[in-house]
């Protein structure tokens, strides 16, 4: 399988089409999967906690979410095919799950994000099977709500704890699922809330979606610094 490797990081070459074209297949053949969209800051997380470097070697599948991945592969001559931003791939997941009358369950956020977002959700996709929905304030090792989300038997499950706790519940309770797709989506339900509001196309299309966040919410500075550190790992490394 092709994959590039970022900062210890197996990054899998998929454009959008191909990644979605996989998780449908796996899906409706029941296969748990778990799916990390990785950006520079999961990446430098990871290489500063060996806990969690080995949740994401557990992954099934990691894809770039983040232009700053994508540059980075570039720099080291193993040029990824795109960026695949986990809200694009959450939208079109949902899409399909609605398609094929597979049911989801979302976990994340506060309690009336989540239930603006499953709403908001709901009007795009009347037809969508949410089977549940639960604030993301919870204590990882809760039993009493996993055992609930595995009765309820979800094809797909997205996780909006951020990271890196949602990685670790997935790594934690995953087996306890006979099925699914599991995925962080870090801020994807304050987006689905309108709680934040995503860049217009033109700034994704030109890669400047962080820059437009920036501008909106200058108090991510530190996040954004992330990016060169990042960045200057990676040249450091490739000399």
């Amino acid at each position: 399988m092709n994959k590039v490797e970022i900062q210890n990081v197996q990054f899998h070459n998929f454009n959008m089409n191909e990644i979605i074209k996989i998780i449908e297949s796996r899906v409706l053949q029941k296969n748990r999967t778990f799916i990390v969209t990785a950006n520079p800051e999961i990446v430098m997380h990871a290489n500063q906690d060996h806990d969690y470097l080995e949740v994401l070697r557990k992954a099934d599948f990691i894809v770039p979410d983040g232009i700053g991945i994508v540059v980075a592969s570039k720099l080291l001559k193993s040029p990824l095919k795109e960026r695949v931003a986990g809200f694009d791939l959450m939208g079109k997941l949902l899409h399909l799950a609605e398609q094929k009358q597979l049911k989801v369950f979302l976990l994340g956020a506060k309690d009336t994000t989540v239930e603006k977002a499953y709403n908001n959700i709901m009007k795009k996709h009347p037809d969508l099977k949410i089977v549940g929905y639960h604030h993301g304030y919870i204590d990882i090792n809760d039993e009493k709500l996993v055992n609930h989300i595995v009765e309820l038997e979800p094809d797909m499950v997205f996780v909006a704890l951020g990271f890196p706790k949602q990685e670790f519940w997935i790594s934690k309770h995953i087996a306890k699922f006979n099925k699914g797709l599991f995925m962080g989506v870090g801020g994807s339900f304050d987006v689905w809330a309108g709680e934040v509001k995503r860049a217009p196309q033109i700034w994704i299309n030109l890669n400047l979606e962080w820059l437009y966040r920036l501008i909106k919410q200058p108090t991510r500075f530190k996040r954004i610094l992330v990016l060169p550190q990042f960045l200057f790992r990676v040249i450091k490394y490739k000399k």
